[in-house]
């Protein structure tokens, strides 16, 4: 495994968004509800509302601080539609545990899940280029695709990302699943540079280099 590589990819997608920082820059409660909010997706498969989340003050508020910082993803009215690694909306990457089912932003963040949460998993999702079904069982750094019978690749198109929309709205729609090697050669080398490919191994590592952090206690000041 590459680790330069992993780390340039780290460091790339941190410069598009810096959830790893903005999130250990907020104060202990607010921490604590993003943490809350990740475990209702988990657990229920779609965002809590304000009145479902355990907060001592006010809660709509705090959820507005975490949009802002970009912790969490809102829509006009401000409720919650997203916080990475989990959306409501329904893309190509569904995460199954002993909790049920949830879908994720993007190919990556249905990596991040099993290790961010210490949980098997399985994910349910499509090759971007061919169609094809993918099915991957996963515990932590344990990766075993199902299907389909060839190599599966994790692959980000970075020049999607559009500082105008969100991550979630732009990059993370070009961060996907693509089976086969010659489909993914075919797939990056028509826009060479922008354009990576990662084996599951390697894009696991990466995205919980960003995600695991977010699920851990910070020491209280002293």
């Amino acid at each position: 495994m590459d680790s330069s590589k992993i780390d340039r990819a780290v460091e790339r997608l941190e410069r598009n968004l810096p959830l790893r920082h903005n999130q250990m820059n907020l104060p202990q409660p607010l921490r604590r509800l993003h943490q809350s909010i990740l475990r209702h997706y988990l657990e229920h498969g779609i965002a809590p509302r304000a009145d479902e989340l355990d907060y001592a003050g006010d809660c709509q508020s705090a959820i507005a601080k975490l949009g802002a910082e970009k912790v969490i993803v809102l829509d006009s009215c401000g409720a919650i539609t997203g916080a990475y690694p989990f959306v409501d909306e329904r893309r190509e990457f569904r995460v199954i545990s002993k909790h049920g089912s949830v879908n994720a932003m993007c190919a990556f963040d249905a990596l991040a899940v099993s290790s961010m949460f210490s949980l098997p998993t399985r994910i349910e999702s499509r090759c971007r280029i061919s169609g094809r079904g993918i099915a991957i069982e996963q515990d932590d750094a344990e990766i075993r695709v199902i299907a389909p019978d060839v190599e599966v690749f994790a692959a980000i198109n970075w020049g999607a990302r559009d500082a105008a929309r969100s991550c979630s709205a732009s990059l993370c729609t070009e961060m996907m699943f693509i089976a086969g090697g010659d489909n993914a050669a075919d797939w990056r080398d028509r826009c060479h540079g922008e354009r990576e490919l990662f084996t599951l191994g390697e894009a696991q590592r990466m995205i919980t280099e960003v995600f695991i952090p977010l699920m851990r206690d910070r020491p209280e000041a002293a």
